[in-house]
């Protein structure tokens, strides 16, 4: 059995122009959603969740601090103790 489809060179270019829309579409998706919320979306794989360790005193990696940041914490700290005296 045989199907003859008319005009089916502008069918099939028509085709590949939106599949090749669909295409483009679905990768930029993830860079304007970034651009929308300033995140990079990641899918839950790729990603392993950190669980909370119950340690109350776990502290965070610090990144190096510039003079000001040490400035301000030195400021911060003798304003507390300033208040907490009195």
């Amino acid at each position: 059995m045989i199907i003859v489809v008319n005009n089916w060179k502008r069918k099939l270019k028509s085709f590949c122009i939106i599949l090749f829309a669909i295409v483009v579409f679905g990768a930029t998706l993830p860079v304007l959603s970034n651009i929308i919320n300033n995140q990079v979306p990641v899918v839950s794989t790729w990603v392993k969740d950190e669980h909370p360790s119950g340690n109350p005193m776990r502290v965070e990696k610090e990144e190096d601090k510039s003079k000001y940041d040490q400035v301000l914490d030195n400021i911060v700290l003798k304003l507390q103790n300033f208040y907490y005296n009195d």
